[in-house]
Formats: C-alpha cells, structure tokens, sequence
C-alpha cells in the first residue's frame, strides 16, 4: 500500500444527462446496485482501505437531497432504521459507519478536474485519489489496487484492458510508451463505436486502456491542475 497518507475525493458533480429517465429526480449515484445505492458500494470501498474521511462533491442541483445522504450515512444510522422498521439489528456494524463523508457543492467551472480541486481544497492536502461515484466496483477492491500499485510521489490511474464494446461506458486513455512503463498521453470521454474504432486505428489497440474511475493525484499535479483551471476561466472571459 502507499505509504503517503491520502484524502478521497468523490466526483459526484455530474448530472447524469446520459441515463435519462432517473437523474432528473435522482441523482444516478444513489442509483440501487445489489440492492444498495450505488454510492454506498463507493463508500465501502474507501473504508476497505482504511480511511477514516472522504468527501463527496455533488452538483448544487441535488443539494436537497444531501441532507438526507447525511442522515442516513451518519454512524448509527441503519440500526435506527432497523429499530424504526423492527428489523433485526445487523452485525457486524457497516464499515461505513466508521467513516466521516462530508457533501460540499462543486464551485467554479464544471468539469471532473473541477470535483478533485474543491476536494482537495476542502480536505486541505494535496494528495488526493480522486474517485468516480458512477464508477461502481462490487468488489470493493479497485482502490485498493490503484494505491498498491501507485508509486509515491507519482500521479497514477487504474485502467483495464481496451475493449471496444466497452468503450463507450469509459473513459478511454491513449497511452504512449513501453510496455513495462505506460504514460497516459489523452483521455477520450466514452466514444460512440466509430470514434472507438477511429482511436483503434490511429493509435493501435496495445496503446489504448478502459479508465476505471480512480485517480491518484500528486500536489504537484494538483498544481497544474488549478493554473490550467485558471487559464481556462480568463480565455473564456
């Protein structure tokens, strides 16, 4: 595991415009995976690593809803609907519950990048694994893969295979290199099936990885990050 301590920043700021039906009502991370809120699983994970604080940038549209959220993701709070519902107490306690979420707006220009800044921000650190909320691991161990494998000191992501079919439900990460050391070149946001075989062809299907929704990021890469932010506002002024 990497031994640098690190905040878990979950990017919530979407508005789910590409699964319709739910997202104008709910937002798609509360969405039932397993019978659980797919949020829930996301949590889980971030505490099967050991961290005892995570935050969640959600989009100011679903900001009555987070009252709720914290409610029910506060420590005891399934043994008080159980109680309420006359259901059996659940033991072991969730791992959750050992785990404080805080829920903040994302503030400024909306993009992902935006989500991992105001995390950081809030968290006060630079070091930062970035998690995609609509990213669910059933596992629960995609995390826990990343930060074994991260080195310290360096921005890393977790990434799966190039699969076509399944291109267009990731991000799609053109990566340059050798074959023992890969670095990330662009990302592709869920190409349509000709785009994702326009990218097949241009770079070579050995050159292409499925972005899996974890992000390790590096203050010095948070830096960057927040002057290229800035740069943007002031072209679009």
């Amino acid at each position: 595991m990497n031994a640098q301590p690190t905040g878990v920043v979950i990017a919530a700021g979407g508005l789910g415009t590409r699964v319709g039906g739910w997202s104008p009502f709910l937002p798609k991370e509360f969405r039932p995976i397993g019978g659980r809120p797919g949020l829930v699983h996301v949590l889980e994970e971030v505490a099967a690593i050991g961290a005892d604080r995570a935050v969640v940038v959600h989009h100011p549209y679903y900001a009555p809803l987070i009252d709720w959220a914290r409610q029910v993701l506060a420590p005891g709070a399934l043994a008080r609907y159980q109680a309420l519902t006359r259901q059996p107490a659940t033991a072991p306690r969730p791992p959750t519950e050992r785990l404080r979420v805080d829920f903040i707006a994302q503030h400024g220009r909306y993009a992902d990048i935006t989500s991992a800044l105001n995390g950081a921000e809030h968290l006060r650190t630079g070091h930062i694994t970035l998690v995609f909320a609509d990213n669910v691991d059933p596992d629960h161990t995609a995390l826990a893969e990343l930060l074994t494998a991260a080195t310290p000191g360096t921005p890393a992501v977790l990434a799966s295979p190039f699969d076509a079919r399944e291109a267009v439900s990731h991000g799609v990460i053109i990566c340059t290199g050798s074959d023992s050391v890969r670095t990330m070149a662009g990302l592709v946001e869920k190409p349509d099936p000709a785009h994702a075989a326009q990218l097949i062809a241009d770079h070579g299907r050995n050159n292409l990885r499925l972005l899996q929704g974890r992000v390790h990021l590096t203050p010095r890469l948070l830096h960057h990050l927040a002057a290229t932010a800035r740069g943007s506002v002031k072209r679009a002024v």
